[in-house]
């Protein structure tokens, strides 16, 4: 485990009620794990994880980020199929906003893109998902979600990752590397199914890997899901001349991967990867029920703000690591996407102003990204830099209509963004180390919006300035300090108000983030604890501000994270982790009412323990809780008609069981949300819709390795 990585179980925490016996629990763990090993000898190496999302080659420990990551073991160890479902387990992250996203640190990952504003405003998320290097791309909800099958690691890296990152990671990044062709033969297989509200949704999911030649290795996997969604969509359609799904509750996901690794025998040196990557979701993708409902997770489709979507993405990656001598080594990596995303919306509610409010929308993207760093020092040596460059170009059309063939809203944007970055880790002394770095950015853009009356265009290019300057101090061998300060943005853009059509430009964002750590670990290294405390002031921070997108002049969100793990004894594996935060609107002049106000989906709690135990070698059960406090789901902080001005508040807690039946073979058995709380994830203002997370689900799984 990573000395911040989460346990080999499921974590969720506690409501606050309960702070001071995790408290209690935190404080004990280091002399409990010191118990355990004077009662049996320590046979199990610490395991150092190296932090991908950052490009340094760090350990966690020795990162001045606050990064949580989890192993391919911790991932297998779990009952979670998405990546969303993996890292609310983190501290400090939440899942909310529209269509789903991670919420880091109180900063919306959805950025002000809700709903169609995110379409009309072509926005950017604050929360960036990263695959094998190439950043995901956010549709304004959850289009697309992200699976754990064939995964080797998740990061979730919290504060701003503008200068490593780039694009959409002002609030934070999750950062995931898929399983390399091995040269040795293996494979696995999975065949799951799960029941929720009496609706199933079964999971067929297999991988192969193996040598085409001494020199030439391939690994095919693929991830499919299929069923009915959990809430009961009931099909309440007034127009006969509009059948847009015959089955609103239907879902289908896929996920196939094709990968080619090339490491020639005669040249070690050399390393090259090409991936072959197919996602597609078809179905409703918003868990949203009617406003007030009672707990049935039962809608009507005439009420809801229903969506079924049908999108796909394909995307083509090289990755070619050189190792020119002891000291240097070259990363090149390739890619190019091409994404076709969109929907069938289907809602009558009054509270929807448009004429005819059957409508489909659709957003055609393709992007080629190349990016090359240098990278010097060798993994024994004490200073290490790198230095890179990279270049996107991104081209994104959009067309909404209405069933009666009316142009909705339309637009073109191209982007064309070349940046160099670069990081150098200079040891002053054995215990004091200097880190310097950050990127420059040139981003040019060049956007068309049509409301189909009247057009407007916007061409502009702008440098963003981002550095970085941190200090990192030894204690000793087990103790880190660490004091980070670095720049984060999201560009500037144009958008059209989802209610009169009028277009308006909104401000670039940018975020100064100040962040101290804490990180030790103990119990011979099988143990970690991580402390950070943290101060984001955001300027123009970009929001939803009714039918708009506006810019706060002024905000500030700061907090206080903790995390710590460990194993006692063999057979016991125990987590807990806490933070506590708060924001503040410092200045609005778009609206001064609002100033003194919380941001919204920032959390001013969380709280989240596990257990892991193994009755015998073959047999083992986990079980953990979260606790995530009430957060305000609107900049004003005001409760719509018929609704609340706060969501959350809520404590969920996860039991599973698995059972090794022989070396190739397992079951898992597996209870998520066991006492069936209902939870209201946000509300949508102006709305008759409440979003919900999932009630009590129960499943089980088979796994045959070989």
């Amino acid at each position: 485990m990573s000395p911040v990585s989460h346990p080999r179980l499921r974590h969720r925490p506690l409501p606050s009620t309960l702070a001071l016996a995790v408290h209690c629990a935190l404080a004990a763990l280091p002399s409990l794990a010191t118990a355990q090993q004077q009662a049996q000898p320590v046979e199990l190496a610490p395991v150092t994880v190296t932090v991908m999302g950052e490009k340094m080659g760090r350990s966690a420990q020795d990162s001045t980020s606050a990064v949580t990551v989890f192993t391919a073991e911790d991932i297998a160890a779990r009952d979670r199929k998405t990546v969303l479902e993996l890292v609310s387990e983190v501290p400090n992250v939440t899942i909310g906003e529209f269509g789903g996203i991670a919420n880091i640190r109180g900063s919306n990952g959805a950025g002000p893109g809700f709903s169609s504003l995110a379409w009309r405003g072509a926005t950017r998320a604050r929360t960036a998902t990263v695959l094998d290097g190439v950043s995901q791309v956010w549709t304004g909800g959850n289009l697309l979600g992200t699976g754990l099958w064939d995964i080797e690691q998740v990061e979730v890296l919290r504060g701003p990752q503008s200068t490593m990152q780039g694009r959409s990671a002002v609030g934070g990044a999750i950062v995931l590397k898929s399983k390399d062709p091995t040269f040795k033969k293996e494979g696995a297989l999975r065949l799951g199914l799960q029941q929720a509200n009496g609706k199933l949704l079964g999971q067929t999911a297999a991988v192969i890997s193996g040598p085409l030649s001494d020199s030439l290795a391939y690994r095919l996997s693929a991830d499919v899901t299929g069923g009915s969604h959990f809430i009961d969509y009931v099909d309440t359609n007034a127009n006969p001349g509009v059948d847009y799904s015959s089955d609103p509750d239907k879902v289908r996901r896929s996920d196939i991967k094709a990968k080619l690794l090339w490491a020639p025998k005669d040249n070690p040196d050399l390393l090259s990867r090409l991936d072959l990557q197919h996602q597609s979701q078809k179905g409703p993708y918003l868990n949203q029920v009617n406003l007030g409902d009672a707990g049935d997770y039962r809608a009507s489709t005439d009420q809801v703000n229903h969506r079924i979507g049908d999108t796909t993405m394909n995307t083509v990656i090289s990755n070619t690591t050189y190792q020119l001598d002891a000291h240097r080594s070259v990363d090149v990596l390739m890619s190019a996407y091409k994404l076709d995303a969109g929907f069938v919306h289907n809602q009558t509610a009054p509270a929807v102003t448009n004429t005819n409010n059957y409508f489909n929308t659709r957003s055609d993207q393709n992007g080629v990204g190349l990016e090359a760093r240098l990278n010097l020092g060798s993994p024994d040596s004490a200073m290490k830099s790198m230095v890179g460059a990279s270049y996107f170009k991104d081209d994104l059309t959009l067309l909404s209509r209405t069933y009666a063939g009316a142009i909705r809203y339309s637009g073109d944007t191209k982007t064309d963004a070349t940046s160099v970055f670069g990081e150098v880790d200079y040891p002053l002394n054995d215990r004091l180390s200097l880190i310097a770095g950050g990127r420059i950015e040139r981003e040019s853009q060049n956007r068309t919006v049509t409301n189909g009356i009247a057009t407007v265009g916007r061409d502009e290019s702008r440098t963003y300035v981002l550095p970085r300057l941190a200090a990192r101090y030894k204690l000793d061998t087990r103790t880190v300090l660490g004091l980070d300060v670095r720049k984060g943005y999201n560009p500037a853009g144009v958008s059209m108000d989802t209610n009169t059509s009028a277009i308006y430009n909104y401000e670039t964002e940018y975020v100064t983030a100040v962040e101290a750590s804490l990180k030790r670990s103990f119990n011979e290294g099988r143990g970690s604890m991580a402390v950070n405390v943290f101060s984001n002031a955001y300027k123009d921070y970009q929001a939803r501000n009714g039918t708009l997108i506006s810019n706060v002049d002024e905000a500030t969100i700061q907090g206080i994270e903790f995390e710590v793990s460990s194993e006692l004894g063999r057979s016991t594996h125990v987590y807990a982790n806490a933070s506590l935060q708060s924001t503040k609107i410092d200045k609005f002049s778009a609206n001064p009412a609002y100033v003194g106000n919380k941001l919204p989906y920032a959390a001013p709690r969380t709280f989240g323990v596990g257990v892991n135990h193994k009755l015998s070698p073959q047999w083992q059960v986990s079980a953990n809780a979260k606790y995530v406090a009430e957060y305000y789901v609107d900049i004003s902080n005001a409760a719509g008609a018929g609704q609340k001005a706060k969501a959350g508040g809520y404590t969920l807690v996860d039991i599973s069981t698995s059972y090794d039946i022989n070396k190739q073979t397992s079951v898992r058995a597996f209870v998520n949300n066991l006492f069936d709380k209902y939870v209201i994830n946000t509300y949508f203002q102006g709305t008759t819709t409440q979003d919900v997370l999932a009630p009590r689900t129960v499943g089980v799984q088979l796994d045959y390795r070989f």
